[in-house]
């Protein structure tokens, strides 16, 4: 047995000894030593508990080994410290030598080095220790991140490359409407419309590594199609597959503070309307009333100088120019004190029952006896009434309607005489009047010069002239004065023009038609 012990022991750590049930040593193996207790050796005859004290106390256990009672007795993981400061660790077992050529049962004690072992399963259990502190720091750092996440003010939403939404947090939920169920898994088109912008960037990002754009500002859609302008951010993130790439996106709801801001630009562009208006007004009376001014002051101190001089026919010429210059200031004060009364809300309007044919007519008769002979003026009238054609007997009776008539003299007035003063070189002007049963439409067509196409937008604005009209007088508050007149009749006006080809102004007025 102990032969057999011998070889088997050979070939790993193991070291014994063999001591009587009164402990003492019996046989010790050649390397026994270097696993005792220091300073005591394993001698033969000496008791084991000198060299091992770890066995003291445990006599009655080894007792019942002796007997057959227990099996074995095993100590494990004891601790040696060495001189040379590295650390030692045994097992001992301990179980009965039952050998018949003894007359007592002795007891072999196996004593293996188990160091490494003991040092592989202390660096297993540090490392087990450092990783259950790194995942509980991982854990409170994520319950850390999805607290602060939660709590952000601005939406956060997390895609894949492709831009399918993997999370959400609370304010996204708020921002959109839906809930976080309803946008996971979904394509971030869902929220983001235009979505194929983010789709270029994503792409120019994967293939390019370019830098994704900063705070975008894009239209977005809430669950009930509300449009929301949101300042979006977006950054990249890697997963924990190489390669495979998250979109991060960060977004602000700017709608109010970009209606704010288009309020402030309107503000501050009326305000530079302002301005304009009061330097083209102030530009308009320097010249309009100039003129007119200059005519009375030279003829009365021509009167007053040369009285005695000046014939009676020379002194009647001068008292006309002053009447019509007067007069003409008078107009111009009218025009401004009628633009001053529809911009505060003073002009009334007032229908009548009018004979609209009969008063076009005077109109276009006055306008032919100012305009030169240059100028063809012709007035056509189409009449497209529903209802059955008079008798021969009553087919000339008037037809009377219910508008304002002193409104749609100033509207047929200033654009006659404007297709007269703007075709300073002469041509026809066609005034065209439409009636039916619903309204009444005007057509009033020159060959003048036209007007610009860059200040077509802001003609109707008072005291705006375009920039081509040179040395044609004029207050630029005509077409001003159209405009307030149509808008009050609940009518429109548009016009075409080109340039040194003419223009064609189109007013539409709805009728009611008085029997």
């Amino acid at each position: 047995m102990i032969n057999l012990l011998k070889k088997l022991l050979a070939y790993r750590q193991i070291e014994y000894l063999i001591i009587n049930s009164e402990l003492k040593i019996l046989e010790v193996s050649y390397g026994l030593n270097r696993f005792v207790a220091p300073p005591k050796l394993a001698v033969l005859g000496e008791d084991i508990r000198h060299s091992f004290p770890e066995l003291a106390g445990v006599e009655e256990l080894l007792e019942e080994v002796t007997n057959g009672q227990r099996e074995s007795f095993e100590y494990e993981g004891v601790a040696r410290s060495l001189e040379n400061k590295f650390p030692l660790y045994i097992n001992i077992s301990i179980f009965t030598d039952f050998n018949e050529n003894f007359r007592e049962k002795n007891l072999i004690v196996l004593v293996e080095d188990v160091t490494e072992k003991m040092v592989i399963q202390q660096q297993l259990v540090q490392n087990s220790n450092e990783s259950n502190l790194l995942l509980s720091s991982l854990a409170a750092s994520e319950d850390y991140i999805n607290k602060i996440i939660t709590s952000m003010a601005d939406a956060l939403l997390v895609t894949t490359n492709s831009g399918v939404i993997k999370t959400v947090n609370r304010a996204a939920e708020i921002l959109f409407d839906y809930t976080k169920e309803e946008l996971v898994g979904q394509k971030i088109s869902m929220v983001i419309p235009k979505e194929e912008l983010l789709h270029k960037a994503r792409q120019k990002y994967l293939f390019l590594k370019e830098q994704i754009s900063q705070d975008v500002e894009l239209i977005c859609q809430n669950k009930t199609g509300d449009k929301i302008i949101v300042e979006l951010s977006c950054s990249v993130i890697q997963t924990n597959i190489e390669g495979i790439h998250n979109f991060v996106y960060i977004g602000r709801d700017i709608t109010e503070r970009k209606k704010e801001e288009e309020e402030i630009r309107q503000a501050l562009e009326q305000e530079r309307d302002l301005r304009e208006l009061r330097a083209r007004f102030f530009s308009m009376v320097a010249h309009e009333f100039g003129n007119p001014l200059n005519t009375v002051l030279l003829s009365t101190q021509l009167l007053r100088s040369y009285n005695d001089e000046i014939t009676e026919a020379e002194k009647n010429q001068y008292l006309v120019y002053i009447e019509e210059s007067t007069q003409e200031m008078l107009e111009l004060l009218n025009d401004v004190r009628f633009i001053g009364k529809a911009d505060a809300g003073k002009l009334k309007y007032k229908p009548a029952p009018v004979d609209l044919i009969k008063v076009c007519s005077h109109i276009t008769q006055s306008i032919k006896v100012t305009a030169s002979d240059k100028h063809i003026i012709n007035f056509t009238i189409n009449q497209k009434f529903k209802q059955k054609s008079q008798s021969k007997s009553n087919k000339n009776d008037a037809i009377f309607f219910l508008i304002d008539e002193k409104l749609i003299r100033h509207i047929l007035n200033n654009l006659l005489s404007n297709a007269i003063k703007y075709s300073p070189t002469g041509g026809k002007v066609n005034f065209q009047l439409t009636l039916n049963d619903q309204k009444a439409i005007f057509l009033i067509k020159d060959e003048g010069i036209g007007i610009p196409v860059e200040n077509q937008k802001k003609l109707f604005d008072s005291f705006y002239r375009a920039s081509n009209v040179g040395k044609i007088a004029g207050t630029g508050l005509g077409l001003s004065i159209v405009k307030q007149c149509v808008d009050l009749h609940s009518g429109t006006i548009d016009f075409v023009s080109e340039i040194g080809k003419g223009t064609t102004f189109r007013v539409e007025i709805p009728l009611e038609r008085v029997s």
